[in-house]
C-alpha cells in the first residue's frame, strides 16, 4: 500500500466523485420521494459495505484489488475497531442528508458547488500547491480553485443575475456559502469534509433565507 494516494489516482477518485453528479440530477428527475426512496438505501448499503470489509478480509481484499489505487491509505485500511468509511460512501450519504435536512434548491446547489469545489481544489492544490494551509494538508493554491470553481457553479445553479439558473439566490447568500464551503473543506475536522462543508453551505443559505 502506498503512504499516500499518487496523483493518478486522486484524478480517477475525483472523476468518480463527479459522476455523484448524477444525484442531483436524478432526484430532479424522479421527485422527493422516489428519489429518497433510493438514496436511503444506497447510503445504508454503502456505509454497511465498509462496515462489512472492516469485518471481512476477503470483501476487504476485494476492494483493495478493484477499488484501492483511487482511495486513500487511511481508507484502505483494515482496522475492525475503527471502520474506515471511503469517499464514495461520505459523498452518497452527504447529498441524502442535505435532501432530509434542506429544500431541494438549497440541497442541490450546496451539494454541486462542493463536489465542483472540492475537485478542483484536490486537482490544482495536489499539482500546484506550494503553500501549505494549516496543518490539515490544504495548500492556498487547492482553496483558492475550490473558492473560484465553487462560486461559478454557485453563479450557474443558483444567482438572479443569471437569467437561465434554475434556483433563486441573491449574490451575497452564494459568496457567503461558498466561503464557509471552502473554509471547512480546508479545515482539519475529525468529520469528512464531505459532510461537514456542504451542510456549512446549506445552513448558511437557509439562514440568509430566513434574515434577508
Amino acid at each position: 500500500m502506498e503512504p499516500t494516494l499518487n496523483y493518478s489516482g486522486e484524478l480517477y477518485r475525483k472523476s468518480l466523485h463527479l459522476l455523484a453528479l448524477l444525484y442531483p440530477v436524478g432526484y430532479l428527475v424522479l421527485g422527493r420521494s422516489v428519489g429518497l426512496s433510493i438514496l436511503i438505501p444506497l447510503s445504508i448499503t454503502a456505509l454497511g459495505l465498509d462496515l462489512l470489509r472492516a469485518k471481512n478480509r476477503a470483501v476487504h481484499g476485494w476492494f483493495d484489488r478493484f477499488f484501492g489505487f483511487m482511495m486513500r491509505p487511511e481508507e484502505r485500511a483494515f482496522d475492525p475497531s475503527r471502520p474506515p468509511i471511503n469517499g464514495a460512501s461520505w459523498v452518497t450519504a452527504s447529498f441524502t442528508v442535505l435532501i432530509l435536512l434542506f429544500p431541494a434548491p438549497i440541497a442541490i446547489v450546496a451539494f454541486v458547488m462542493f463536489m465542483i469545489g472540492d475537485a478542483m481544489a484536490a486537482i490544482v492544490g495536489r499539482k500546484l500547491g506550494r503553500h501549505p494551509l494549516g496543518t490539515g494538508g490544504s495548500s492556498w493554491e487547492g482553496t483558492a480553485s475550490f473558492m473560484i470553481s465553487g462560486l461559478i457553479t454557485a453563479l450557474l445553479l443558483g444567482s438572479t443575475l443569471i437569467p437561465f439558473a434554475p434556483f433563486d439566490f441573491a449574490l451575497p447568500a452564494l459568496i457567503g456559502a461558498v466561503l464557509i464551503a471552502g473554509m471547512l473543506e480546508a479545515a482539519p475536522l475529525p468529520l469528512n469534509d464531505n459532510i461537514v462543508a456542504p451542510i456549512g453551505a446549506g445552513l448558511f443559505l437557509l439562514a440568509y433565507g430566513w434574515i434577508g
